[in-house]
């Protein structure tokens, strides 16, 4: 599990309205920089510390946990002088940019200051979002997940080395796929069909194993219209189990695939989202009632 799942951070979410604010990139090639000028961070094991200090912001470090974070279980000698080393390296950089680590007595603090993180803009736009949902705002969701979206440009602290990092990044990657299967579901729960599509191929293309996605695809294909693309997308995704996993695909997409074939009138008024929610005291318009439907195609 994450240490940490939600990086508090002031204003985290209001990046853009301060163009000479440093930033950081976490979600992508790491980088520190201010007016577009990368701060110099030195050699890849000192960009990791920087990266691991970031992942918990205000949180005391002792060296051990450090030293597991950047070198696991097979450390090299002289550890601590390392991380003295790097942390002298990092300071002229952070010093300019408003940021600070300080020892506690009992480990290192990091303050990133006013700095704008990616990652922390990301976790409140999410969070956001789906606190929108749950207040019966399917629309205002949807606007503040493709706001997080926006923040991604990649793999978390991408090309860094460290088991810390490692375990962040597949954790990272997990809860990122749930944000998208949640924008994409919003699409359909607005009614439209036909603008999910091309994310939805987009997002099935890079993940070609993720079944929700060619559900939703599915879905979304049939209403509007165009039943055999629909076929196509889940015979597409049976060949590429069969051939990768040596399975058949799951029973949800098996319904739905079904479902589709006999034309069921269900299909009009399933509710994409994945886990009940708060609907609007008044409809939105275009949108499609969330109730679930008592239809066998009930894809959870």
């Amino acid at each position: 599990m994450s240490g940490v799942l939600l990086r508090e951070h002031p204003d985290a979410h209001d990046c853009g309205a301060h163009p000479e604010r440093s930033s950081v990139t976490l979600l992508g090639p790491f980088a520190l920089r201010r007016a577009g000028v990368d701060a110099p961070l030195g050699p890849p094991k000192q960009q990791a510390l920087l990266a691991v200090l970031l992942l918990q912001p205000g949180r005391t470090l002792g060296l051990q946990q450090l030293v597991e974070a950047l070198w696991g279980q097979r450390p090299p000698a002289h550890t601590k002088n390392l991380l003295q080393k790097y942390l002298s390296g990092l300071r002229p950089a952070l010093t300019a940019h408003g940021m600070t680590v300080e020892w506690t007595g009992s480990g290192y603090r990091l303050d990133p200051g006013a700095a704008c993180v990616d990652l922390y803009a990301y976790d409140r736009l999410a969070a956001a979002g789906r606190t929108a949902l749950a207040a019966g705002q399917p629309a205002e969701a949807a606007r503040l997940l493709d706001r997080a979206r926006a923040r991604k440009g990649g793999p978390l602290a991408e090309g860094l080395d460290a088991p810390l990092l490692e375990r962040e990044r597949i954790f990272t990657r997990s809860r990122i796929l749930i944000d998208f299967e949640l924008r994409a579901e919003l699409e359909l729960e607005l009614g439209r069909h036909r603008e999910a599509i091309p994310y939805l191929e987009c997002l099935v293309h890079s993940h070609e194993l993720h079944e929700r996605f060619v559900w939703l695809l599915m879905l979304a294909l049939h209403r509007a219209g165009r039943d055999g693309e629909a076929l196509t997308a889940y015979r597409d995704h049976q060949r590429r189990a069969a051939q990768e996993l040596g399975a058949e695909p799951g029973p949800a997409l098996t319904r739905l695939h079904l479902a589709v074939l006999r034309q069921d009138p269900a299909l009009g008024s399933l509710s994409a989202l994945s886990t009940p929610a708060a609907r609007p005291a008044t409809s939105t318009p275009g949108a499609r009632p969330a109730t679930e439907t008592r239809s066998s195609v009930v894809s959870r």
